[in-house]
């Protein structure tokens, strides 16, 4: 079960309020979609489906799909199977005091809260840290299956605009999902530095160690800032993800199909 940590000041939530990036992602998406129809990758046509209450970007039939964009090309950056501010009980337990923190430094001027902007950065940095300590082997277990049986059904497609190429494969193939059921143990390799709110996903079983390119981090939607109400956005949350790094090694562990676009 997740909870959500949120502050908020007023009734003013923080969002881009000139709908850019909500925009470009559904511009990306049906370009996407077009490709795939074009090269009749399915028996029955993609449409667009999207939304804030839909998991799927487009559906074939009965298929769910979700799009990937990736701009510089595969080999560059992440993309997100989990981005979501209910985050897991262990989680929300640990940034109970840096949310008292906040609700308390909001009582101050705005020079007071300014002058607290970097220590408050600080004690988020150590919470998020903290927080992984906090979860148990039974807590990854139970958060990967819940996350990749939401994936059951759907179809993945990346395009890779640089390189002129889509590629589709079914979520279901992650390695993540063989590994857990042959009997790996996700753990957490070291933090390379101290405070460090992200942490790359080992599998390991006996004397074997596997990674399959996922991360999770623990970072704030708005920044900062947000939290006390400085800036353009006048709240902030506590995000969750599970990050996908090394995508050409999951293209290749998964067997995607490439397709010229």
């Amino acid at each position: 079960m997740g909870y959500y940590i949120h502050t908020t000041q007023g009734n003013q939530m923080a969002f881009n309020n000139t709908g850019s990036v909500h925009y470009d992602g559904i511009a990306n998406e049906k370009q996407t979609i077009e490709t795939l129809n074009r090269l009749g990758i399915y028996s029955d046509p993609v449409t667009h489906k999207g939304g804030t209450q839909s998991k799927a970007d487009a559906v074939a039939g009965s298929l769910s799909i979700s799009i990937k964009q990736k701009k510089t090309g595969i080999s560059v950056g992440s993309f997100d199977w989990v981005n979501t501010t209910r985050v897991p009980a262990p989680i929300a337990q640990k940034f109970e005091n840096f949310i008292a923190a906040v609700k308390q430094l909001r009582t101050l001027n705005e020079s007071q809260r300014l002058e607290a902007k970097d220590d408050l950065r600080d004690f988020f940095n150590q919470t998020g840290s903290e927080s992984f300590d906090a979860l148990t082997t039974s807590d990854l277990v139970s958060f990967l299956r819940q996350t990749f049986a939401k994936q059951d059904g759907f179809d993945v497609v990346i395009t890779d605009s640089k390189a002129g190429n889509l590629y589709h494969f079914s979520a279901v193939a992650h390695p993540a999902i063989r590994l857990i059921a042959e009997g790996y143990i996700p753990t957490f390799a070291p933090a390379t530095k101290a405070g460090q709110t992200s942490r790359t996903l080992v599998f390991t079983k006996g004397n074997d160690s596997v990674r399959c390119g996922l991360r999770l981090r623990i970072v704030s939607n708005n920044g900062i800032g947000a939290f006390l109400g400085l800036g353009a956005n006048r709240s902030s949350s506590v995000v969750f993800k599970l990050q996908q790094d090394n995508v050409p090694a999951l293209l290749e562990a998964t067997g995607a199909t490439c397709y010229s676009i």
